[in-house]
């Protein structure tokens, strides 16, 4: 009889602490719980219009700088947290960006987005565990003088391999990526393509890739 009265009572009890993390959830302000984790990333978010639903929250004309500079920017943003994780859906000149994060992978994709500071379009499909994963393809990348038509990348874990395409010459190559979890999209890449006569050293990191000569 104890017995039951005990299980009664710790069901009660775990039951009432779960509806008050619950309510704490819906009713605190995601946009400022969202604000505070990326300035933990030196990132700052800006946008137009905000609103919040239950378990989501939608902006209008968003944009994401770091230190230096805008990185990219929404026409319309939403993140949504549900039972598995949360979900990013941003729409910009009528491409698309996706991100999933859950707690055994993130999930990273773009359609013909052209929004992204630095490029003129980026179309990627990456999944990163305890590596990244996918490809990823830049157009209208520049380095010092020139601009390259496309620059693509194709990533197994920490090493990549990679095409770039300038002024009429296909560039192969491959390289490794310096795998930093907490970030990794700031994961470092190094690497060389070469072709047509032309050797071009890749470095910087994923979100911004840099090329010497």
């Amino acid at each position: 009889m104890r017995r039951v009265k005990f299980k009664s009572l710790l069901f009660y009890t775990v039951f009432t602490f779960l509806t008050l993390v619950l309510l704490l959830f819906l009713t605190f302000p995601k946009f400022l719980f969202l604000d505070r984790e990326l300035l933990r990333k030196n990132l700052y978010l800006t946008a137009d219009k905000v609103e919040e639903g239950l378990t989501g929250l939608y902006l209008t004309n968003a944009s994401l700088y770091d230190q230096h500079s805008r990185l990219l920017r929404f026409d319309r943003l939403s993140l949504s947290i549900g039972l598995t994780g949360v979900k990013l859906l941003g729409f910009c000149e009528g491409g698309r960006f996706q991100g999933q994060w859950s707690f055994w992978s993130t999930r990273l994709k773009a359609e013909s987005f052209t929004c992204l500071f630095g490029v003129e379009s980026l179309t990627a499909d990456l999944t990163i565990k305890e590596g990244i994963y996918g490809k990823v393809s830049m157009k209208g990348l520049r380095f010092q003088d020139m601009k390259l038509d496309e620059l693509s990348l194709e990533l197994k874990g920490r090493v990549f391999r990679a095409k770039a395409k300038l002024m009429g010459f296909e560039l192969v190559g491959d390289g490794q990526v310096v795998f930093k979890p907490s970030d990794p999209l700031r994961s470092g890449i190094n690497g060389q393509v070469s072709g047509g006569g032309m050797k071009l050293l890749l470095s910087g990191t994923l979100e911004r890739p840099q090329l010497l000569r």
